[in-house]
């Protein structure tokens, strides 16, 4: 896959990606067209890179976790429009599916080893300690927040075992993919279950996870 395409579709997916945040940090707060349209960038974008890159089965063992992320992106989109609680769990559910299917895609071309494991114990682990802030409120979602982490975490562990054991150009940008979306979820926390927070987590959170989402797609184009 050419840097100018690469290119092109980075500014595209920025662009895109700038409305939602606009959207989403206005105090309508109603953005659920910009949200499919940046969910569906980056399915595109996933779908081109593996087209054209020396991998194209790899867009198969991936897109099921896609599919889980686009129906989270939407649920969760929803519920910020409407506050009601099964929105968000709904949503959760699937990001909590898609990361699990994303390290289930990455561990058929490559068996699991102890880092994934012990990155889920640590997730799980720090969301516990987390809970403890004083200004945080998990409530009864504490435990699904720990399974959560526990995920989110697998997947950065699996991105780590990939840049270490294969070391492939395409193993890195799954890591800095996993990773932006370890910080992206991080945030959630805070936008979520803290007792304030700014806007600019918001903004952050969208740009950290979208951004991910870029680098995992584009991976597939190595």
């Amino acid at each position: 896959m050419t840097i100018t395409l690469t290119a092109g579709m980075f500014l595209i997916y920025t662009a895109a990606l700038c409305l939602l945040i606009r959207k989403a940090c206005s105090p309508r707060k109603s953005y659920l067209a910009e949200k499919i349209l940046c969910s569906l960038l980056f399915v595109a974008v996933a779908g081109v890179s593996a087209r054209l890159g020396s991998r194209p089965e790899a867009f198969a063992h991936l897109a099921p976790a896609l599919g889980c992320c686009v129906t989270g992106d939407v649920l969760l989109a929803v519920y910020n429009r409407r506050r009601k609680l099964p929105w968000f769990v709904g949503g959760g559910v699937c990001f909590l599916a898609g990361h699990g299917l994303f390290v289930w895609g990455l561990c058929r071309l490559q068996p699991a080893n102890w880092l994934v494991p012990a990155a889920a114990a640590a997730g799980a682990l720090g969301v516990l300690a987390l809970s403890r802030l004083s200004g945080m409120r998990f409530g009864r979602l504490l435990p699904m927040a720990a399974v959560y982490a526990a995920f989110v975490s697998a997947f950065l562990g699996k991105g780590v075992q990939l840049a270490v054991g294969l070391g492939q150009p395409w193993c890195f940008l799954v890591l800095a993919g996993a990773a932006l979306f370890w910080i992206s979820d991080l945030l959630i926390l805070f936008l979520y279950f803290y007792r304030t927070s700014h806007p600019a987590i918001h903004a952050a959170n969208l740009a950290t996870y979208y951004y991910g989402m870029f680098l995992v797609a584009v991976s597939l184009g190595f």
